[in-house]
């Protein structure tokens, strides 16, 4: 009881249900999409950290002693702000670069990349990686998302990516959501209401201040 009540002040109960499942369960691309403002990313950077201590333990098994990671955004500030940032304010992680965009965490070599752009491919090709945690999966660019999986090949890699709302049309959701399998492919689909730590009042004035249509349920539902 007392374990569940220092979860609660920690993850709200979809980030609880997304973090069990992705500590417990196996997969291949673990997608959390929806409503802005919803607590995805937050729950996603935390997996993050995980995934690499999960990597540096196969990598001993595999007998590799430098293991390479993916960490994608849609350019190298949205990595920052978004992952990075937020990190070192959650935990105090003091992340060190070098000068091809890579820094050293648990033992595995996190490689930074945009993913918006299709120059971006250049710069992802040739590697082998262990994993990838791809932000803000719809603004990223067809052929670079797939380098980005397609690179993914050592053993027990997996990836996991963060989307905001978009149109149906987007790749990300005809070539993955709408291909969620259960098992390959899982996705988490947020609502607004799922941020236990954000005020009814943002809540409502979010919901007021949206336009209605598609807008809205891209948004908030």
């Amino acid at each position: 009881m007392q374990m569940q009540t220092q979860l609660n002040t920690l993850y709200s109960p979809k980030q609880q249900q997304v973090l069990d499942f992705a500590v417990n369960h196996q997969f291949f691309l673990l997608i959390n999409g929806g409503a802005k403002r919803s607590g995805k990313t937050v729950v996603d950077n935390d997996i993050f950290l995980l995934e690499l201590l999960r990597v540096r333990q196969q990598a001993d098994l595999e007998g590799v002693k430098n293991p390479q990671y993916i960490l994608a955004g849609a350019d190298l500030s949205s990595v920052q702000r978004n992952v990075l940032i937020e990190l070192t304010n959650k935990y105090g992680i003091e992340f060190k670069f070098d000068k091809f965009n890579r820094f050293k965490l648990f033992g595995v070599t996190v490689c930074c990349f945009g993913h918006s752009k299709i120059n971006d491919l250049g710069r992802i090709r040739g590697m082998t990686a262990w994993g990838a945690y791809v932000n803000e999966g719809t603004l990223a660019n067809k052929k670079v998302f797939g380098e980005i999986i397609s690179r993914c090949s050592a053993p027990g890699a997996r990836i996991i990516m963060d989307t905001n709302p978009a149109a149906p049309s987007n790749f990300v959701k005809k070539d993955y959501v709408d291909k969620a399998d259960g098992k390959t492919i899982i996705y988490f689909g947020w609502k607004l209401t799922d941020n236990t730590f954000v005020s009814k009042e943002y809540i409502e004035n979010i919901k007021r201040s949206t336009p209605s249509g598609a807008t809205y349920d891209r948004d908030i539902n």
